[in-house]
């Protein structure tokens, strides 16, 4: 089963209900086929059941985030990966547990599902070039940045956080520090995946991401235009063709549209000549 149809299985369901750790642990069969994702599971089942073994069942919650920091970032030793932070294996679950290092997104979904298994009230939330977890338990609100070896943060740290790696400020809202969906993380990995792979024109794998980032969104046309481009370099013309037909289904009023006509016929000479 391709990557694209095993993502569509598990978000068929609402979102609450999706496995994010099992969703994030399959994407690494766009590059292992045969990856283990049991292995993952219990791997972070054990952590977790280190972590509760720890907590003292008197004190407050919010006291498990230094547990699990002192796990993940001080004994396990994960951390951020400053030094190759476009290296695809970033973003492979799998990658993140055996080489105990990440991007900002994939750490998040390890501390995540961490915090699942303990019952604690952690959410993720997609910080503008940058993904960290908030504990909100209603009385008390803080924020970590597993990229940062566990860094808490208040609101206007992560101001200060935007603002650094951007340049300038950057004006956050309250949508900006709310709890994002499962759906919305995993199509975050993909769409760093899709960077990753066009940027090195890995284009087989780039096809693989769009197909499953279009698992989640069929009707997304910016990605049916780009798979048709990807499809094209590929030498898959009749597939590029259908997409764009696809393309001008959605937007027929589309400010490219006379481009994108073009293109059509372009590939129609070229098959027709070919038969």
């Amino acid at each position: 089963m391709h990557v694209a149809d095993q993502i569509r299985e598990l978000f068929d369901r609402p979102d609450a209900e999706v496995d994010l750790g099992r969703a994030a642990a399959t994407l690494a069969r766009l590059e292992y086929p045969d990856a283990d994702i049991e292995a993952c599971m219990r791997r972070i089942d054990a952590y977790a059941g280190k972590v509760g073994a720890r907590l003292d069942k008197g004190r407050p919650r919010e006291t498990a985030v230094s547990a699990i920091n002192k796990l993940l970032f001080e004994e396990l030793g994960f951390r951020g990966n400053r030094e190759d932070y476009y290296d695809p294996r970033n973003s492979f679950l799998n990658d993140v547990l055996e080489r105990r290092t990440g991007i900002p997104i994939s750490l998040s979904v390890l501390y995540l599902e961490i915090a699942k298994r303990l019952e604690l009230p952690i959410y993720g939330v997609g910080l503008p070039s940058h993904f960290v977890v908030k504990y909100d338990d209603r009385s008390r609100l803080f924020f970590v940045d597993p990229y940062h070896e566990g860094r808490v943060l208040n609101q206007q740290g992560c101001r200060e956080l935007v603002k650094t790696l951007h340049g300038r400020p950057v004006d956050l809202h309250d949508l900006h520090f709310a709890a994002v969906e499962n759906r919305s993380i995993v199509l975050r990995m993909l769409n760093n995946l899709r960077a990753i792979y066009l940027s090195a024109r890995r284009h087989r794998l780039a096809l693989e991401v769009l197909d499953t980032i279009l698992a989640l969104e069929p009707d997304s046309a910016e990605e049916i235009k780009q798979r048709a481009w990807v499809r094209y370099e590929l030498g898959e013309r009749g597939s590029a063709l259908r997409d764009l037909e696809r393309y001008v289904d959605l937007r027929p009023n589309g400010a490219d549209a006379e481009q994108v006509q073009d293109w059509m016929n372009k590939l129609r000479r070229t098959l027709a000549h070919l038969n």
